[in-house]
């Protein structure tokens, strides 16, 4: 009997201290704030020369250990689009013999910044800064756009009528390496929301480096 009692004793000790265990060493998790950004994007340095001002959309989210910390991670998911610019298409047309007229690049990335935020003095809002790298594919794409056919009944010409076909003719693909850096203002809305606008320098490392400057207008929440 006094056998089993020095067994079973170290079992129901660590039982009744588990409990205790567990409020010490309890794990919180972290808060995440999510948000949805969008805005205008330039073409910078040789990527200027074969693509106009775009756009951008995206999203993601923040980690921070809580909110009085200035520094936390953001993580981003955004999607770029340019339309080419009268250069491209002509270098698109010496390279293939083709008669392109159109084309567009695009962009997915997927990137994790560190951010480091500090409160703007007598204002409502904070500015920070942030810089990070991630991964990056890179689309572009050349296209024809075929004859436009008349409609004889309805008496006029034009695409939206009998469909003038636009079809693909030369395609590249990437998927390189990204980073960024850039600085941003963030003005309270309440307790968790708020909206910013921020501005960063952007670049994949593509042979030819893309380089481009979102200017993003976003909603946390």
């Amino acid at each position: 009997m006094n056998t089993s009692l020095r067994l079973l004793a170290p079992i129901v000790l660590a039982g009744c201290a588990a409990p205790a265990f567990s409020q010490v060493y309890a794990v919180t998790p972290l808060p995440v704030q999510w948000f949805v950004e969008g805005g205008p994007s330039f073409p910078l340095n040789t990527t200027s020369d074969y693509f106009n001002t775009g756009w951008t959309l995206g999203g993601g989210f923040n980690v921070r250990q809580a909110p009085d910390v200035p520094f936390y991670l953001r993580t981003d998911f955004t999607y770029s689009r340019f339309n080419a610019s009268s250069e491209l298409i002509s270098v698109g047309q010496a390279a293939t013999s083709t008669d392109i007229n159109g084309g567009y690049g695009e962009t997915f990335d997927a990137q994790v910044d560190g951010v480091f935020e500090q409160p703007l003095s007598g204002l409502p809002a904070r500015l920070y800064f942030m810089g990070g790298l991630g991964l990056a594919y890179r689309h572009i794409e050349l296209t024809q756009s075929g004859p436009t056919i008349c409609n004889g009944f309805l008496g006029a010409c034009g695409p939206g009528l009998a469909g003038s076909t636009i079809s693909g003719v030369q395609a590249y693909d990437a998927t390189r390496f990204a980073w960024n850096i850039g600085a941003g203002i963030d003005f309270p809305l309440g307790p968790t929301q708020s909206w910013f606008v921020e501005a960063r320098y952007e670049r994949i490392e593509t042979a030819q480096p893309t380089e481009f400057l979102p200017i993003r207008f976003g909603i946390r929440f």
